[in-house]
């Protein structure tokens, strides 16, 4: 026998001893009757009564909350059983949307709120699929009630707003994502994002920068160096709807401040320039011009100078400040190509051939200068130069060389190939007789459309 057994019935033995000293030294008083409804009972039997009435409470109240949990764990355990099975039936619907699928994946969705109508998750997968399928408008109603079902559900607001895009409501797209945004400042990323995207599809710029600035003060370190670059562009384009309203003096300031942001902004020094121009102030405007080919060495600069001062019939003073560039600047070799582009167009050919001579030295590829080159000798007579410059044009272009191209995907190559590097196919490379990598259509013009306003 266990040393626990034995301990037990020694308790046992002495609690029954207790019990019976206990009723041996005090059986006269509990011989004794007493009223009770009128009705004498005798004390020990009250007792008895007494204890029998507790232990069957206790039996039956422990029974009944055995009961309750026995019901509760099979309820517990029919809700986690439907769980898993709507869990499993999510995973379906989720797989077949990925595989193309949306119309089964919304008979099982269904299925799923016919069992549980609250089920948040089915009904936003439901709402995207509707939106998908092109039934916007289903989808706005659905998303609407589980807004106001779940006022705390984010991922809800969003697809809203993506269904009333489906349906043309723009505005009251960008009305639910700035009220999410206001709600909900900590998750509004996307939303940021999103009202940024709808402002530069509307072209409201102004709006488009201010939701630019507040993902940089919100969100700064989960936006890419290629995203927070944008505010530069976005202010351009602001200062650009400032010029068409013919505010100038706005636009100006405007483009200094992207300049100063990003001081290799070419755009923003071209129109800073023009709005000081047509507010008559030529001075600041050209010397912008000239600070941005400073900054950036970029040729743009010195096209708007040539095309500016030849429109305006002084290109004595276009050709002294082009002189003044190419004997200062660190672009040299770009500032006399440019310089010799308009000695050219003003028919000066010598001494634009001079500096196109000491340019082609210093340049690996430029089709443009061969054919100035070869436009001179040809004038002056000089018919052998000419075919030379000519023949170096067609080496800079690449025009001789065989083309073969992929009747497949239209990948190019020089050389025949069994098989397509590309893609893969075969017997699908053949002769490229005709070319068409030349440009097509007319040559630039000598003015931009800005030179108008003036």
């Amino acid at each position: 026998m266990r040393l626990v057994n034995v301990f037990f019935f020694v308790l046992m033995a002495f609690v029954l001893f207790v019990l019976g000293n206990l009723y041996l030294t005090n059986h006269d008083l509990l011989v004794r009757e007493v009223m009770i409804f009128g009705e004498s009972i005798k004390i020990q039997s009250v007792i008895l009564l007494a204890f029998l009435l507790g232990f069957l409470l206790n039996v039956l109240y422990t029974g009944i909350m055995e009961l309750v949990r026995l019901v509760r764990g099979l309820n517990d355990s029919a809700d986690t059983r439907l769980v898993k099975r709507i869990s499993e039936r999510m995973q379906d619907a989720r797989d077949l949307v990925a595989h193309g699928l949306p119309r089964e994946a919304k008979e099982i969705l269904e299925t799923i709120l016919e069992q549980r109508k609250e089920h948040i998750p089915a009904r936003i997968l439901l709402g995207e699929i509707l939106i998908k399928t092109g039934s916007a408008d289903e989808a706005v109603k659905l998303f609407e009630g589980i807004c106001l079902d779940a006022p705390d559900q984010v991922e809800a607001r969003y697809q809203l707003a993506e269904a009333l895009m489906g349906t043309r409501h723009p505005e009251a797209s960008v009305a639910v994502l700035k009220k999410l945004v206001s709600d909900h400042p900590k998750k509004a990323l996307r939303a940021w994002r999103r009202l940024r995207a709808l402002h530069m599809e509307a072209q409201r710029w102004e709006e488009a920068v201010e939701a630019h600035r507040k993902l940089l003060a919100h969100f700064a370190g989960e936006l890419t160096q290629g995203e927070r670059a944008q505010g530069a562009a976005l202010a351009y384009q602001a200062g650009m709807a400032k010029v068409e309203a013919d505010q100038f003096k706005d636009a100006a300031q405007i483009f200094q401040q992207v300049i100063k942001d990003e001081p290799d902004f070419v755009p923003a020094y071209l129109s800073l320039g023009r709005c000081m121009i047509l507010q008559d102030q030529e001075a600041q405007g050209l010397e912008i011009w000239i600070e941005g080919f400073r900054k950036t060495g970029e040729g743009t600069f010195l096209q708007e100078l040539e095309d500016y001062f030849i429109q305006l019939g002084r290109p004595d003073d276009g050709l002294a400040l082009m002189r003044r560039l190419a004997a200062t600047s660190k672009h040299a070799t770009t500032a006399k190509f440019f310089l010799g582009k308009m000695l050219y167009r003003l028919e000066i050919l010598d001494e634009a051939l001079d500096l196109f001579q000491e340019v082609r030295s210093q340049v690996v590829y430029s089709p443009i200068l061969f054919f100035f080159m070869a436009k001179i000798h040809s004038r002056r007579a000089r018919l052998d130069a000419a075919l030379n410059e000519y023949r170096q044009l067609l080496r800079n272009l690449g025009v001789l060389k065989l083309r073969f191209e992929c009747a497949v995907c239209a990948n190019r190559t020089q050389d025949y190939a069994d098989r397509c590097d590309s893609c893969g196919s075969w017997n699908s490379s053949h002769f490229l007789f005709k070319e068409s990598d030349l440009p097509e259509g007319p040559v630039r013009g000598e003015s931009g459309s800005w030179m108008a306003m003036m």
